[in-house]
């Protein structure tokens, strides 16, 4: 991700494997989660987690032909803006997945477009 923001002239910076957040641009603190396209569909986002301190939400879809995303604030994802959030576990509510068709999300090639305008 980094280099591809790179060589769109986006720079931006991560820490390391224990970081509690995945990527830096800027001001922005965002949590990466990707998915390979499951045979529905649709990907699945595991492990999203409202208690780690991200600003945003990076969704990267994998697709055998094509790469796609989506991005929301922390606050739309919680209020459900981005798509209901479910519980990975029963009887816990820490870790959550997060379901999206392949044509609610965007071609890759948005992506530093929509960087900028954060």
């Amino acid at each position: 991700m980094r280099r591809y923001l790179h060589l769109h002239g986006i720079t931006s910076g991560n820490g390391g494997r224990a970081s509690p957040v995945d990527l830096r641009i800027g001001e922005l603190r965002i949590e990466v989660k990707t998915a390979s396209l499951g045979v529905d569909g649709t990907f699945q986002f595991n492990h999203v987690r409202l208690d780690r301190p991200w600003s945003h939400l990076l969704c990267l879809g994998i697709c055998p032909d094509r790469l796609l995303f989506r991005g929301w604030p922390k606050g739309a994802v919680a209020e459900g803006v981005a798509g209901k959030l479910v519980r990975m576990a029963e009887e816990q509510a820490v870790t959550f997945k997060l379901t999206k068709r392949a044509d609610a999300m965007q071609p890759i090639e948005d992506l530093p477009a929509t960087i900028r305008t954060l």
